[in-house]
């Protein structure tokens, strides 16, 4: 039976692929980071909320459509890693893609405490083992 935090997760990305961002926002915690790798589209930190939300504004400005499919659910520890395939179409171009990464989420509590976008699955459980 899945952990509370892979539930968690499950909803987080079902309620972003429905386009609910206030509901994405539940699920984090007041003081989240998030964190783009280098060499990643909006490489950087966000914090917070508002930081969360100003990093995905950008990346759904540069999509018409975008949506994330799972590939599988790993619990880490105390973190959870998804592999995702990422399948959109460019608001400029109109052309469709598919694209691999990984998210990372660590917990406090019920809430995301942590996000990362990670472009492996060994650097996603590199991070997760971070204090």
């Amino acid at each position: 039976m899945p952990s509370e935090r892979v539930d968690i997760t499950k909803r987080g990305i079902d309620a972003y692929n429905a386009g609910d961002l206030e509901a994405v926002a539940d699920f984090l915690h007041e003081d989240v980071v998030a964190v783009v790798s280098d060499g990643m589209a909006n490489a950087g930190v966000y914090r917070g909320h508002e930081g969360f939300a100003r990093m995905v504004s950008h990346w759904n400005d540069a999509w018409e459509d975008f949506r994330l499919e799972i590939v599988e659910l790993i619990e880490e520890g105390d973190a959870v890693i998804v592999p995702v395939v990422q399948h959109g179409r460019g608001r400029g171009s109109g052309i469709e893609t598919s694209m691999t990464a990984v998210h990372l989420l660590r917990f406090r509590g019920d809430r995301v405490a942590h996000w990362r976008l990670c472009v492996t699955l060994e650097e996603a459980r590199d991070h997760a083992h971070e204090g």
